[in-house]
């Protein structure tokens, strides 16, 4: 039981990372081909997000699996930036499409930010839970 609630924001932010690498291509995906066959700009912000979501899902399974606390800190506080970076990919870094009814903007834009922001958050807390117990080793050793 112990285990399986230290290792609860790993499941977690690899359950989100998941969901955003492989929901970025499928359910919440950005804008088809045009009929010339060329992409508008929100395909790149959907390459960008799917690629930040590989980096994320890798860094969750660190702090999944992780024996140590401090590698699962590191790597709890590694995935803070990359998801903050995430949410800011569509529409800030690279523009979607012109017209905001279009589905990069209805659809890709707030699932990425959602997902982000949970996965940020997840983070952020486990990355204070792993400082805390850290402390409270210290003083007792000391």
């Amino acid at each position: 039981m112990k285990k399986l609630k230290s290792r609860t924001a790993g499941i977690i932010m690899t359950a989100l990372s998941l969901i955003l690498t492989v929901g970025v291509r499928t359910v919440f995906s950005a804008c088809g081909p045009k009929d010339d066959g060329s992409w508008m700009t929100c395909h790149w912000a959907e390459q960008a997000v799917f690629m930040a979501g590989t980096a994320l899902t890798v860094v969750s399974v660190v702090v999944l699996i992780c024996g140590s606390d401090r590698a699962a800190l590191g790597a709890s506080l590694s995935a803070i930036p990359t998801a903050i970076v995430t949410i800011l990919i569509p529409d800030i870094a690279i523009k979607l499409c012109m017209m905001p009814t279009m589905h990069c903007h209805t659809v890709m834009r707030p699932a990425v930010i959602v997902t982000a922001v949970l996965i940020t958050v997840t983070a952020a807390v486990n990355s204070a839970v792993l400082i805390s117990r850290s402390r409270r080793k210290s003083e007792v050793d000391a």
